[in-house]
């Protein structure tokens, strides 16, 4: 069940990665100078635009299994996840041998793709499981979750020093939102949700939003390839 909706949603989400991408690309050569760090605004708007991914994620897994788990369909899609999140990986390691992504946004959703295959069964108490997760994600620090080998879980006492980190606490929390509003979506079946919006823009919005792993994957490089053939 694919939703023209959920694909704009996602596509705003594409839409402003992009834009938060190219700035960075453009204060990694230099052109403006930005503190992506430690400056709220660009914080908020990354958390914003992983919140959206996130969501996006929860929602659609909740939709296509909606008659129940399809494997073929869902191993098939964890492989492209992984070969992505490893490309990832590869690719940040050669430009950023010292922060390269060991565990980033791709690397997150594979995981926690798996981790909410029993949630799919609780329906309703998914909101409570959700603000759990957050919650603790949000609140709960120790040093023992500072060892490398644990950094994908998040509650670590410091953020580790890598170009993307989306740890499973509290951003599951997001994804089992994302899942309890798809499977509402889908019980209630609310015209707005499935109606293609005749906004301007939505054309380009659903399109971005149906090709969002393909433009995750291949924007970086054509931005850094464009920035670097310019003069300075």
């Amino acid at each position: 069940m694919r939703l023209p909706a959920l694909d704009m949603f996602r596509g705003g989400a594409v839409l402003l990665m992009l834009v938060y991408h190219f700035c960075f690309d453009l204060n990694y050569f230099g052109v403006v100078s930005i503190r992506f760090q430690t400056d709220p605004f660009w914080l908020g708007l990354r958390s914003v635009i992983v919140g959206g991914f996130v969501l996006a994620v929860g929602a659609s897994l909740a939709l296509s299994n909606h008659n129940g788990l399809k494997p073929w369909r869902f191993l098939r899609r964890q492989a492209i996840l992984g070969v992505a999140a490893g490309l990832v990986s590869l690719g940040t390691f050669l430009i950023f041998p010292l922060t390269w992504v060991v565990f980033g946004v791709l690397h997150f959703i594979f995981v926690a793709r798996i981790l909410a295959l029993p949630f799919l069964r609780l329906h309703h108490l998914n909101p409570a499981f959700a603000l759990m997760c957050i919650l603790v994600g949000l609140s709960v620090q120790h040093p023992v979750f500072d060892h490398p080998w644990l950094h994908w879980l998040g509650m670590m006492t410091h953020k580790p020093f890598t170009e993307d980190y989306v740890p499973i606490l509290p951003w599951f929390g997001v994804l089992l939102l994302g899942l309890y509003i798809g499977q509402s979506i889908h019980r209630h079946r609310p015209s707005i949700f499935l109606t293609p919006p005749s906004l301007p823009g939505s054309g380009m919005l659903s399109w971005l939003g149906r090709h969002s792993l393909l433009i995750y994957l291949l924007h970086q490089p054509l931005f850094m390839g464009v920035l670097y053939l310019l003069p300075r």
